[in-house]
C-alpha cells in the first residue's frame, strides 16, 4: 500500500508550483484529479519539446494523475466540481485571490459541503496587501524578496537571475508540507482548513542567514559582501585552465586546510582567519585553479575532502555517476509513446517509496470515470 493511498486531491492549479506539489502527492499514492479547462487544459501541455503530442513538461509534472475537463464558469461545471469536493480530501488551486470566490467554488463553498476539506491556495503575494492582485513570476518574487540583489557579481556587476525557479519550487514544497500537516489535523479532529501559500512569503523565508545578519546587526547582505555571496575566498567560484569552473565551499577550517595542503600552499591555511587577507587569497586561488582543467582537478582532489566541486552543465549532471547511483533519472516505457526519460524521486522512503504508475493524462481522459 502506498503511503497516501486513499487520499483524493482535486488539482485546479497550472504551470509549476501547484502541479509540482500535487505530483509529489501522486508519486506517493494520492489520487490526484486535474480539473482543467475544456479545450486548453494546463498551459504546460503546450510547452515544447514534444513526444508525439505530449509536452515533456506535462509528462514530468503530471505523472500519476488523472484529468477531468470542466468549465467552472458554467452551472453544470460548478455543480460537478462541488460533487467531487464531497468525495475529496484536498483541493489545490493557483488562481488570483478572489477568482474562485466569484465562481462559487472557493474554500467557503467547499467547506459547507465537506467540513473536512483541506483547501490549499497558491498565489503570488497572498490574499492581502498592496500586491495581492498583482500578476508576477518567479523573477519578480525573488527580486522583491531581496534574493536577486544577493546573486551575481559584486563591485557594480549586474544582479543574476537564479538558475532555477527557486521561489516557485520552494512554494510547491511548502504547500505539500502544509497539506500533510492539515491532513494530520483533519485525521485527529475531523476538521478541514484553508491553507494560504504565498510564493513571495516563501521566498522571504529562504534567507535565514541574511535575516540573522540584518536583525542582529543591521548588516544588509548583497552580492559579494558576505561569506555566502562571494566575499570570502573559501566560499567562491574559480575558473579552470579550460575555461570551466569549480566551486569551493571550505567553510570549515578543516576543509580549507585539506585544500591548502592538496595545493601545496600550507602558507595560506591560517590566513583564512583574517578577513583582510581574503582578497589576496582569492587571487592566489584563481592562479592555482587556472593551472589545470576542471576534469584534472576532479582527479587531483579526489578523496582529499576539500569541498571543491565541478560546476556542471545540466547534461553533465544527468550523466553523473552520483545521479545514476541515486536513481534520479527514470526511463519510462510507454506503449503509445515509447521510451522517454524524466527526473526521479528526491525523497527516498524505505517502507513507502514513491513510484511511477501511469504517465501524465490526456486532457479530460478521466471524464467518464468521474462525471
Amino acid at each position: 500500500m502506498l503511503a497516501l493511498e486513499g487520499i483524493r486531491v482535486l488539482d485546479l492549479s497550472r504551470l509549476l508550483p501547484g502541479p509540482y506539489c500535487t505530483m509529489i502527492l501522486a508519486d506517493f499514492g494520492a489520487e490526484v484529479i486535474k480539473i482543467e479547462e475544456p479545450g486548453k487544459g494546463d498551459y504546460s501541455r503546450t510547452f515544447p519539446p514534444f513526444l508525439k503530442d505530449f509536452g515533456y513538461w506535462h509528462l514530468q509534472l503530471n505523472r500519476n494523475k488523472k484529468s477531468v475537463a470542466l468549465d467552472l464558469k458554467s452551472d453544470a461545471g460548478k455543480k460537478a466540481f462541488l460533487e467531487l469536493v464531497k468525495t475529496a480530501d484536498v483541493v489545490v488551486e493557483s488562481y488570483r485571490p478572489g477568482v474562485l470566490a466569484k465562481l462559487g467554488v472557493d474554500y467557503a463553498a467547499a467547506s459547507k459541503i465537506n467540513p473536512k476539506i483541506i483547501y490549499c491556495s497558491l498565489s503570488g503575494y497572498g490574499k492581502k496587501g498592496p500586491l495581492a492582485e498583482q500578476a508576477d513570476h518567479d523573477i519578480g518574487y525573488v527580486s522583491l524578496a531581496g534574493i536577486t540583489a544577493m546573486s551575481g557579481e559584486a563591485n557594480g556587476g549586474k544582479p543574476a537571475i537564479p538558475g532555477v525557479l527557486m521561489a516557485d519550487m520552494n512554494a510547491a514544497l511548502s504547500a505539500g508540507m502544509a497539506i500533510m500537516i492539515a491532513l494530520r489535523h483533519a485525521e485527529q479532529t475531523g476538521e478541514g482548513q484553508e491553507i494560504d501559500i504565498s510564493v513571495y512569503n516563501v521566498a522571504m523565508t529562504l534567507m535565514p542567514g541574511a535575516a540573522s545578519l540584518y536583525f542582529g546587526s543591521g548588516f544588509v547582505a548583497q552580492r559579494g559582501n558576505n561569506w555566502l555571496t562571494g566575499a570570502n575566498a573559501n566560499y567562491n567560484i574559480y575558473r579552470t585552465k579550460d575555461n570551466r569552473y569549480v566551486s569551493v565551499g571550505c567553510l570549515e577550517k578543516k576543509f580549507w586546510t585539506n585544500l591548502c595542503r592538496a595545493l601545496k600552499r600550507e602558507d595560506m591555511i591560517d590566513l583564512i582567519d583574517d578577513a583582510a587577507k581574503h582578497r589576496y587569497l582569492k587571487q592566489q586561488l584563481a592562479q592555482e585553479f587556472a593551472k589545470h582543467t576542471m576534469s584534472e582537478w576532479e582527479l587531483l582532489l579526489a578523496g582529499k575532502d576539500t569541498c571543491v566541486t565541478s560546476v556542471l552543465n545540466f547534461d553533465e549532471a544527468v550523466a553523473a555517476e552520483q545521479t545514476k547511483a541515486n536513481d534520479m533519472v527514470l526511463t519510462v516505457e510507454d506503449e503509445e509513446l515509447g521510451a522517454y526519460q524524466q527526473l526521479g524521486f528526491a525523497m527516498k522512503l524505505s517502507k513507502t517509496p514513491a513510484s511511477l504508475r501511469k504517465r501524465a493524462p490526456r486532457l479530460g481522459e478521466n471524464n467518464q470515470e468521474f462525471l
